[in-house]
C-alpha cells in the first residue's frame, strides 16, 4: 500500500470506533502517546499495556498485507539462485541476515545443540536454516505462503502451514525447548495469542525468547528517531511494560542488543521467581525479551 493510500485510509476509519480498540485484548481504553500525520495514533492500551496504531487493521486485513504487500528487501526478497548458493556457502557470515548473535544469545540462555526450536515468523527461512545448522531441531512458520514454500523448497526448511491450528493440536502441546521470534511480534494482531500459544507448545520450563524494536520510555528517550518504529508496518511498538504485563507469571529477562547474559541471570531465569530483572539500560533499537514459561 502506498503511503498515499494508507493515510487515505486512515482518514475514513479515524472516527471508527472499532478501529480504536485494542486489537491485542479488544479494550476501549488507552492513552495516547502520539500522534502522527494527523490521523495515525500511538496510543498505550489500559487493560493489556500493549502501544498500538489507531486506527487499527481488521485481522484478515493483516493477513493480506503480510503476504501480498510487504516488502522489506532483504527480509522478503527472495534470491536467486546464484545468490542464495553464496549465502549458503557462507552460512549467512557477515551477511544481514547472520543470526550469529541471536544462536549465542540462545546458547547465552541455557538452550544447548539439539534443542527443539520454534521459529516463529520465519520468512524465506535464513533464520530457521542457521539454527538448524547450528544444531538446533528446528520447526518454523512463516505467513506468507509463497515465502514459507520457498524455504522449504530451497533452504531445508521443516514448517507448519497454519500455526494456530498446529499449536492447537494435541501433538504439538508441550514438544518444544525454545519459541523464538525475531521482529516478528510488532506486526501480528494479538501478540498475547503468540505467547499464550507459545506456552501451549513449551515444554515445562521451556524458552520464550523475542527480540522486538525497543519500545522502552529508556530508548524513546534517547533516539530523536525513535516514531519512525511504528506505523502502518509495525502497528504494535512493544516494550517490557507489555511483557511485563503478558508474562507476569514467569521469571523474565529484558535487554537491549548487544545482550550479554550471565550465570546470575541465567540462574534467575529457572528460578520460578515471576518477577524480571533488567540486563542493561534499555537505550538501543533492538530490545530482547527471555522467559521461562509454564
Amino acid at each position: 500500500m502506498s503511503k498515499v493510500d494508507y493515510l487515505l485510509r486512515s482518514v475514513v476509519r479515524h472516527r471508527d470506533a472499532d478501529r480504536q480498540r485494542c486489537p491485542n485484548c479488544g479494550a476501549k481504553n488507552s492513552i495516547l502517546i502520539e500522534r502522527k500525520l494527523v490521523v495515525t495514533e500511538l496510543r498505550r492500551c489500559d487493560a493489556c499495556m500493549m502501544m498500538f496504531r489507531t486506527p487499527t487493521d481488521a485481522p484478515a486485513e493483516a493477513a493480506d498485507f503480510y503476504n501480498h504487500e510487504y516488502a522489506q528487501g532483504f527480509t522478503t526478497d527472495m534470491p536467486e539462485a546464484p545468490a542464495l548458493a553464496e549465502l549458503k556457502a557462507r552460512g549467512f557470515t557477515g551477511t544481514e541476515k547472520d543470526y550469529s548473535y541471536y544462536i549465542d544469545v540462545l546458547r547465552q540462555l541455557g538452550a544447548p545443540p539439539g534443542a527443539k526450536l520454534f521459529d516463529f515468523g520465519c520468512s524465506w527461512g535464513y533464520g530457521s536454516y542457521q539454527f538448524a545448522r547450528a544444531g538446533f531441531d528446528t520447526l518454523s512458520y512463516e505467513i506468507s505462503a509463497p515465502r514459507r514454500r520457498f524455504g522449504v523448497e530451497n533452504l531445508g526448511v521443516q514448517a507448519v502451514s497454519d500455526f494456530e491450528a498446529w499449536a492447537n493440536s494435541p501433538e504439538a502441546e508441550a514438544t518444544m525447548d525454545v519459541f523464538f521470534s525475531a521482529h516478528v511480534l510488532e506486526h501480528v494482531p494479538s501478540p498475547s495469542l503468540i505467547i499464550a500459544l507459545a506456552q501451549r507448545v513449551l515444554k515445562p520450563g521451556g524458552l520464550f525468547v523475542a527480540f522486538v524494536p525497543n519500545g522502552s520510555a529508556a530508548f524513546r528517550s534517547v533516539s530523536p528517531t525513535w516514531s519512525r518504529l511504528w506505523g502502518e508496518v509495525h502497528p504494535n511498538f512493544l516494550d517490557e511494560v507489555f511483557f511485563n504485563a503478558a508474562l507476569s507469571r514467569s521469571p523474565r529477562l529484558f535487554g537491549a542488543s548487544p545482550v550479554t547474559i550471565d550465570e546470575a541471570a541465567r540462574g534467575f531465569l529457572t528460578s520460578g521467581d515471576p518477577s524480571h530483572r533488567q540486563l542493561d539500560d534499555l537505550k538501543t533499537a533492538e530490545m530482547l525479551c527471555a522467559a521461562r514459561l509454564n
